[in-house]
């Protein structure tokens, strides 16, 4: 595809200098220029070659001389954004590729796909837009909402659900009893195992969340971080990484527990921090890292002194 400097500056909002037809079919680096394509510097001094040597430059200002520019106050923003028009995504070709295996009792929707190697047991409903991409498993009387996607390697387990617009990575696991809604991301070799997730929840890679837990809309689960069996935990709470929630507790809404600190009992304070191994409030445990640095320095100043 390629788009001229008046398209690409009307597409994205930004302003441009020099000459409205020049056109650019691909992306570049400062270290690689080439004519037709365009490339992204983030201060205007950092470029290095001539204005002729390539298509169009991203940039907050134009260098010295006769350039094609499009000035944006964020250039690698602007420049991820055209490479998304440069390079569109390939339509969703729907259909069942002759490497499946799908039952006859399966309704796949007529705008759904399964992919290579896929294997979609009885009952399963695919609804429009459904994409399994390749290797993936669903298990009978499974349903998997409008616009969803599975990528190779996943699974989901018989009678879950999927809500619409979801993303389910490479070889993250959906267990028996799991329910999410929609646009809920599970990471790459995440596992839900008989929880629910409400919509919009992120769930980075090697996640899990045991069963019987509820996990409220728009949480968060940073990669690595794990989260009980029973637990509730409330909207917009975050889990970061490597942190754990042993389960049989509540966690209140909004409420952001540190990369590993672990949480055994409920914390329904709403907007409250916690840290550390056992979990105590932020601000204690950051007063405490510092009352322990102190007494090391003291301690290895006066090993030294005492040599």
């Amino acid at each position: 595809m390629s788009l001229t400097l008046e398209e690409l500056s009307q597409q994205l909002g930004v302003p441009f200098l020099g000459a409205p037809q020049t056109r650019v079919d691909s992306a570049c680096s400062l270290e690689a220029p080439r004519p037709g394509a365009i490339c992204f510097s983030e201060k205007a001094n950092q470029v290095k070659f001539a204005s002729t040597e390539i298509g169009v430059l991203i940039s907050p200002a134009a260098p010295e001389g006769e350039w094609n520019v499009l000035l944006s106050p964020n250039p690698r923003v602007t420049f991820a954004q055209v490479l998304r028009l440069l390079y569109p995504e390939p339509a969703l070709i729907p259909g069942i590729h002759e490497t499946a295996w799908v039952d006859p009792t399966a309704q796949v929707h007529p705008g759904a796909r399964v992919g290579p190697m896929c294997n979609v047991e009885a009952g399963v409903v695919l609804e429009e837009g459904a994409h399994l991409v390749a290797q993936v498993t669903v298990g009978a009387g499974a349903r998997i909402g409008a616009g969803s996607t599975l990528w190779p390697g996943s699974s989901l387990a018989a009678g879950c659900s999927l809500g619409k617009l979801c993303v389910i990575e490479p070889g993250a696991r959906i267990l028996p009893g799991s329910t999410l809604g929609d646009a809920v991301w599970v990471g790459a070799r995440g596992v839900v195992d008989g929880a629910t997730m409400a919509n919009g929840i992120k769930a980075d890679n090697q996640i899990y969340v045991g069963p019987g837990s509820q996990i409220g809309p728009h949480a968060l689960l940073i990669s690595q971080s794990c989260v009980g069996p029973n637990t509730k935990m409330g909207p917009y709470s975050l889990v970061a990484a490597q942190g754990a929630v042993l389960g049989n507790v509540e966690i209140g809404p909004q409420v952001q527990i540190a990369g590993r600190c672990v949480i055994a009992e409920s914390v329904p304070e709403k907007g409250s921090a916690w840290a550390g191994d056992p979990a105590v409030p932020y601000t204690t445990e950051m007063r405490n890292r510092a009352l322990r640095l102190k007494a090391t320095a003291a301690y290895a100043k006066r090993t030294r002194s005492d040599a």
